[in-house]
């Protein structure tokens, strides 16, 4: 077995230092590259299966569908090799828990804006997949990694397919119809898988089918849940969460829908629709707990403490952004750049570094501060990969305008040549490459 491997070292570089999962295909390692000095993740085939032909493919599919996909929210691969028999891939390593461990751990369903800062990156990466002619196949809570930091990325292309490939693998409760009558696959495909994830957030973790229906036909728990999927109505999610609004529970009925051409036609639309239904029902209720009456008799005598308390924390000053002078000036900037057109930074230029993300908000820590009162606190970021940067806002108040138009929440956008941003009412940076 491949978990025989702990603390051995792959080719002379990789120390697989603890098992941290373990599927029916591979399993996954903490591991250290002794070459860049840092964590990464190590996936080992199953040495039971290496010999097998069909399990290997799949596993080298796997390493040359991700070598071309680069998205901030899709699991980097590094490299897919060999050391003797063991064949491994490694990958970023990801310090945080699935969407299957939250859901475990929090034992009640997410709210609908936890659900909303989930659906959006997974949308994205999804989206950008399918325009690259790839479909996942397996969109489940153990493939939705949350980093601490609070990214959210779709990992586990084991079993994806290409454009006008037909296919059944997957895992049966999250499987459509077409997977388990092995017809062609598609943007449909994952649509369904990311509805079943749906509705395991918002139930706490319930699935609708699980092949334990009395009506279920088969002789294995798989031929009953897929006898279920193509047969059975999905059992109504507001049974399970009462406080589902009907417009939220209808976006994850047409996800469902036993008919491909009924669902939505992208993850997109998808997303859209499930935010438009999620300000359509308004503020989400709360549980009980103390009344207005019983919070004021406990707060009150504590107001005079915490009004000192508030008033003796020194004031933060803020923090200036790494920035060059304005064009025109002796020095021009170079590479990608914002350009300030207006606002708190009306004229200045921030750079981008090689790699990682840029936080934009009020908050004083933030790499780029904003003071204007329009700004959130942590109103948008900014992404910076080798494909490009991406601007994504995080859920402000107010919105992120690119070229006049705002952007969804919580979903990265990237960045072309001349594109205007706008943050709050008079921050403007104009996106320049050179």
């Amino acid at each position: 077995m491949s978990r025989d491997l702990l603390g051995q070292t792959l080719k002379d570089r990789y120390f697989l230092r603890e098992l941290a999962g373990s599927g029916g295909m591979a399993d996954v390692f903490l591991s250290w590259d002794k070459q860049r000095s840092t964590k990464i993740a190590v996936k080992v085939l199953k040495q039971d299966l290496a010999d097998q032909e069909k399990t290997f493919t799949l596993f080298t599919q796997e390493a040359e569908l991700l070598r071309r996909l680069e998205h901030p929210n899709i699991v980097r691969i590094y490299e897919f090799d060999q050391d003797d028999e063991v064949s491994f891939l490694v990958m970023d390593w990801v310090d945080g828990i699935d969407l299957r461990k939250k859901l475990q751990k929090q034992n009640q369903p997410l709210t609908l804006v936890e659900t909303s800062h989930i659906l959006g990156p997974i949308c994205s990466a999804l989206n950008y997949a399918h325009n690259n002619n790839i479909f996942h196949c397996d969109v489940k809570p153990p493939n939705i990694l949350i980093h601490q930091d609070g990214r959210v990325l779709l990992t586990d292309f084991g079993v994806a397919r290409l454009s006008g490939i037909s296919g059944s693998g997957g895992t049966p409760p999250y499987m459509s119809p077409e997977q388990f009558t092995d017809d062609m696959v598609g943007i449909f495909t994952d649509i369904y898988g990311l509805g079943i994830t749906l509705y395991e957030m918002l139930s706490g973790g319930h699935l609708p089918f699980r092949g334990d229906s009395p009506n279920s036909n088969g002789t294995s728990q798989r031929e009953r849940i897929a006898w279920e999927h193509v047969h059975m109505p999905i059992p109504p999610l507001r049974i399970l969460n009462p406080n589902i609004p009907a417009p939220i529970e209808q976006v994850i009925m047409k996800a469902l829908d036993k008919s491909p051409d009924n669902r939505f036609p992208s993850t997109l639309k998808l997303v859209e629709a499930f935010e438009q239904a999620r300000l359509m029902a308004g503020p989400e209720k709360k549980n009980p707990g103390l009344s207005v009456d019983m919070l004021q008799t406990i707060i009150q005598p504590l107001k005079p403490i915490i009004a000192q308390a508030i008033n003796s924390i020194p004031q933060p000053q803020p923090q200036p952004i790494r920035q060059t002078p304005p064009p025109g000036s002796a020095v021009r900037p170079y590479g990608p750049h914002l350009y300030s057109r207006s606002g708190f930074l009306a004229g200045q230029v921030v750079q981008f570094p090689i790699r990682g993300t840029l936080l934009i908000g009020r908050n004083s820590s933030n790499q780029i501060y904003l003071p204007e009162s329009s700004v959130s606190r942590l109103h948008a970021s900014l992404i910076i990969t080798q494909r490009g940067i991406y601007i994504q806002d995080e859920g402000s108040s107010l919105g992120t305008q690119l070229n006049g138009q705002n952007i969804p929440p919580n979903y990265p956008v990237l960045l072309k040549h001349g594109d205007i941003i706008q943050i709050g009412y008079q921050q403007v940076f104009e996106f320049r490459i050179r």
